[in-house]
C-alpha cells in the first residue's frame, strides 16, 4: 500500500512523516484490499482554538473510499485520534463485506413438494 503525506500551513517533518506512516499502516493489516492512502496536515490560523492541527486521511479501497480527520493539539495527537476513527470504518466495511447472506446458494436448492397423501396411498 502506498501511503502519501502532505500538509498544508504546516512543515511535515520527517519525524512526523514516519510517525503518520507507522500509525496509519496499521490500517493496512485488518483488510488486505487497499490500494493507497493519502494523509493531509493543516494548521488552523485562529489562535483561540486549542486544538490546531488537523489530520486527513483518506483510503482508497477497490471500489470505496474511506476518509477520516481528526484534531489535536500537536500532530502526534491528530493522528492517533484520526488512527482510531479510520480503524473503526475499516472494521464496519470487513463486517460489511464478510457477512453478507448468501442468498444465491438459498436459491440454487430447489424445493422438492412433498406429495399429498392420497397419492402415496393409492
Amino acid at each position: 500500500m502506498r501511503i502519501t503525506v502532505n500538509g498544508t500551513n504546516l512543515d511535515v517533518t520527517p519525524q512526523i512523516r514516519d510517525e503518520a506512516i507507522a500509525k496509519l499502516s496499521r490500517v493496512s493489516r485488518m483488510f488486505d484490499r487497499f490500494i493507497d492512502m493519502e494523509v493531509v496536515f493543516s494548521e488552523e490560523a485562529n489562535p483561540r482554538i486549542e486544538e490546531r492541527v488537523r489530520c486527513e486521511a483518506t483510503l482508497h479501497a477497490k471500489g470505496q473510499y474511506l476518509r477520516a480527520s481528526a484534531t489535536g493539539p500537536d500532530p502526534l495527537t491528530a493522528i492517533d485520534r484520526t488512527e482510531a476513527k479510520l480503524a473503526r470504518q475499516v472494521r464496519k466495511l470487513k463486517t460489511k463485506l464478510v457477512s453478507k447472506p448468501r442468498r444465491e446458494a438459498a436459491q440454487a436448492e430447489p424445493i422438492m413438494p412433498t406429495p399429498p397423501p392420497d397419492e402415496l396411498a393409492g
